[in-house]
């Protein structure tokens, strides 16, 4: 048994206000994400692409009430010091019970990079991010603040390389946000980052989309051009707009799924483990029910590269995370007691800490005690390679 009691799956963290002055070369400095003031006079990051910048609010005061969350008017000063330090991070783990956090990128941070137009400073941001996390934030304990290694969107020699340097830095597992080979859809060109994660043993994950460079230069475009604001706008309805939103970044996680399946990735590559975070769980088995529905309907004419049902594949080789899902710890015999892993989301403000413990309790305490510790350890130990030093 793993000698974690409690795995958060996943977890994040607030960009300390100096990260780009410490890890950014200078010569980047004046394209890196720029922090100012939101509509209220809080901290925001302005970052590329986006007409208003985005307020920290919802990712700095973690255990606060819910009817006491500000999204805007909040300032460093005010953010936990757990958001954005790793040192006080473990502190709050301490009080949450927490064992371990499996650490991923800010998106819209990441994203900053990602999508930018010139290959140096797109490495640039992704190094400069991934020295954040190992040299930085992660350095007081690498056993239980686990850094996962975020790659890089230059294509299919790029990604690669990434990755084979991820495991020699010591990274759980290869953080992709785009197919590994640049396209807008999985493809068999994605085939040598798949080939190389078997070959390092090392999980690949994916947190929630899937999004190409193209895509996302496409989107600055439009939103350039229509003066889109998606953070950051006063009103009733700008607010409600934006948790109204919340839920549609979920909405092609079926679709990334199937094609990894229906293409034969797993069939190709047996060994691959793909994780999918933030995605929740409840609606997994009508899904894997509907894509073996598909399968036994159109196997005969479809030249299909795949030799057992999908939900064969999900088993075998995926995994995924959940917050708050009383309907997959319902269905966790359908969704996989060993595919699914519970999480907080830390230090965002979907989070229950310093209440974790209490919350499992209350959503998992009658289970089978293998069954629980499974779900909030056990899975995330073996997928992420947690007990294996020499991983």
């Amino acid at each position: 048994m793993s000698k974690y009691r409690l795995v958060d799956a996943d977890c994040h963290i607030l960009e300390p206000r100096d990260i780009w002055k410490n890890h950014l070369p200078k010569k980047y400095q004046d394209k890196a994400p720029q922090l100012v003031k939101d509509v209220d006079g809080g901290d925001a990051w302005q970052f590329a692409g986006a007409s208003a910048p985005d307020p920290i609010g919802l990712t700095a005061t973690p255990g606060m009430s819910f009817d006491q969350f500000r999204w805007t008017g909040v300032t460093y000063d005010q953010a936990r010091p757990g958001c954005h330090n790793g040192a006080e991070r473990l502190k709050d783990m301490d009080i949450d019970g927490v064992d371990a956090e499996l650490l991923y990128a800010p998106q819209r941070t990441i994203g900053h990079f990602l999508g930018d137009e010139d290959d140096d400073f797109v490495l640039a941001g992704v190094e400069a991010y991934n020295s954040f996390l190992f040299d930085e934030f992660c350095a007081p304990d690498p056993t239980r603040l686990i850094a996962l290694a975020q790659m890089p969107s230059l294509g299919i020699d790029s990604a690669v390389d990434g990755l084979r340097k991820a495991k020699a830095r010591g990274s759980r597992a290869a953080v992709i946000s785009n197919w590994p080979s640049g396209g807008t859809s999985v493809s068999t060109a994605d085939d040598p980052f798949w080939a190389a994660a078997c070959d390092e043993g090392i999980p690949v994950a994916i947190h929630i989309n899937v999004i190409s460079r193209e895509q996302r230069q496409a989107q600055r475009k439009a939103a350039a051009k229509g003066g889109q604001t998606v953070y950051g706008g006063k009103g009733e309805a700008a607010k409600a707009k934006a948790v109204g939103g919340l839920g549609s970044v979920f909405s092609t996680v079926p679709a990334n799924i199937s094609q990894m399946i229906f293409t034969g990735v797993f069939e190709r590559f047996p060994e691959l483990h793909v994780a999918w975070i933030e995605t929740g769980v409840g609606w997994l088995p009508h899904f894997l029910e509907m894509m073996d529905d598909k399968y036994w309907r159109n196997r005969s004419w479809g030249e299909l590269p795949i030799k057992e049902p999908p939900s064969y594949y999900w088993y075998r080789n995926m995994s995924a995370t959940f917050i708050t899902d009383r309907s997959g710890i319902d269905l966790r015999h359908k969704v996989g007691v060993g595919n699914m892993m519970w999480s907080s989301d830390y230090p965002h403000h979907g989070n229950d800490w310093p209440y974790s413990r209490r919350v499992i309790e209350d959503t998992m305490g009658g289970l089978p005690s293998d069954e629980r510790h499974a779900i909030v350890a056990g899975n995330a130990a073996r997928i992420f390679h947690l007990d294996d030093s020499s991983a």
